[in-house]
């Protein structure tokens, strides 16, 4: 017949506990723990949802309206889920982490010195695709049997995009090596 378990005898040498080493209450005016980030490392596997449910003793309550461009809110959501985490603890959690010194803080994108090289490539890309639809026009009129006005500018814009494609490209390897690229 199976009883009732008891718990385990004290080994020889040792004492049972008393009542006098319970462990005491926590004082009253101790002040609540400052929070902090639930940060780890950026390749870290992510964290069953019960493990991340509690990160802290304070709860986020305060509510702050933050403005995202679209290409930033997909780079972030992307993130969050890679980590098992929503949007908005995400952000919570990074924007603390800076704020503690916990994280380096790079600055905005506009604020990277490579960023004018940047701008440069995209509005060399847009030219080159209007190049690229003007050739199509000349080349469906040639087809047609005719020859646009202006197929000779194109043909003169083609070779100024492809020597400045040319000085861009050198540009960027230059400014890349400087900065470590």
């Amino acid at each position: 017949m199976a009883g009732r378990q008891r718990a385990p005898e004290p080994e020889v040498g040792t004492t049972a506990p008393s009542a006098d080493s319970a462990p005491a209450e926590p004082p009253i005016d101790v002040p609540l723990p400052i929070e902090q980030p639930s940060w780890r490392e950026p390749d870290a596997p992510a964290l069953p949802a019960l493990m991340n449910r509690k990160r802290t003793t304070e709860k986020r309550d305060q509510e702050k309206t933050i403005r995202f461009t679209p290409t930033a809110v997909r780079i972030i959501a992307k993130e969050a889920e890679r980590r098992g985490q929503k949007f908005a603890g995400f952000v919570g959690d990074a924007a603390l982490a800076v704020a503690l010194g916990k994280a380096g803080l790079v600055g905005s994108p506009e604020d990277d010195p490579i960023r004018p090289l940047v701008e440069a490539i995209e509005a060399h890309t847009v030219a080159l695709n209007r190049i690229g639809n003007n050739l199509n026009q000349i080349s469906g009129a040639l087809h047609r049997g005719t020859v646009p006005e202006h197929a000779e500018a194109v043909l003169v814009g083609v070779e100024t995009a492809v020597e400045s494609s040319y000085q861009l490209i050198d540009r960027f390897l230059r400014e890349g090596d400087a900065h470590g690229a």
